[in-house]
C-alpha cells in the first residue's frame, strides 16, 4: 500500500462470481478506477443490510439477473492507484467479498436499472480466454484465478491505473 494517506479511501465490497460453459458473467465498468474494464457484478452494502442481500441486491441492479443460489468463497484485497477527473490521484484499499452465484439462464433478464451513481453500462459473458489485465478489473482476474484453482490468491496485489 503506498504510504501517501493524502486521498486515501477503503472500499468494502460484495460480488458475484456466475459461470457457465467456460465464461464469465461480467459488467462494463462506466465509473470508478475500473471504467472500461471488465469487472464483477457488486458493490456497497447499504444500511442495515446483510452481506447476501447486498450482492442479490447489486447482482440485480447491475445485470438484471436473479440469483437462485449463492455460496460465501472468501475475501480477497489490493491496493489501486488512479487518476480522478480533476487530476488528483486516489489511493483505494479494496477489500471484496466474493460470491459464487448461480442463475436461471433461461431467465428473461430485465435491463438494467437506471439511477444516479449506476456503474454498470451492461452485461456480457465473456470466456475465461479473453480476460487480461487490460480490459478487467483486479476483481475479474482473482474470480478466474478462483475458477481455474479453486482458491483465492493471499498475496495483495497492487494495481496503478494512474495517467
Amino acid at each position: 500500500m503506498p504510504d501517501n494517506n493524502d486521498n486515501f479511501y477503503r472500499h468494502l465490497g460484495v460480488y458475484g462470481i456466475c459461470v457457465a460453459d467456460k465464461c464469465i458473467l461480467v459488467i462494463r465498468k462506466i465509473l470508478g478506477p475500473y471504467t472500461g474494464k471488465y469487472d464483477l457484478p457488486g458493490g456497497r452494502l447499504e444500511k442495515m443490510e446483510f452481506l447476501e442481500q447486498g450482492v442479490i441486491r447489486e447482482f440485480r441492479e447491475e445485470t438484471g439477473y436473479t440469483i437462485r443460489k449463492l455460496k460465501n468463497i472468501g475475501v480477497c484485497d489490493f491496493s489501486v492507484r488512479w487518476t480522478l477527473q480533476d487530476n488528483t490521484v486516489e489511493n483505494l484499499h479494496h477489500i471484496a467479498i466474493l460470491y459464487e452465484t448461480d442463475i436461471d439462464l433461461e431467465e428473461t433478464t430485465n435491463s438494467i436499472e437506471l439511477f444516479k451513481g449506476q456503474d454498470s453500462n451492461g452485461v456480457i459473458w465473456i470466456s475465461f480466454d479473453e480476460v487480461t489485465s487490460a480490459n478487467s478489473s483486479p476483481l475479474v482476474l482473482q474470480a478466474i484465478e478462483w475458477i481455474r484453482t479453486g482458491t483465492i490468491p493471499l498475496m495483495r496485489g497492487a494495481f496503478d491505473y494512474t495517467i
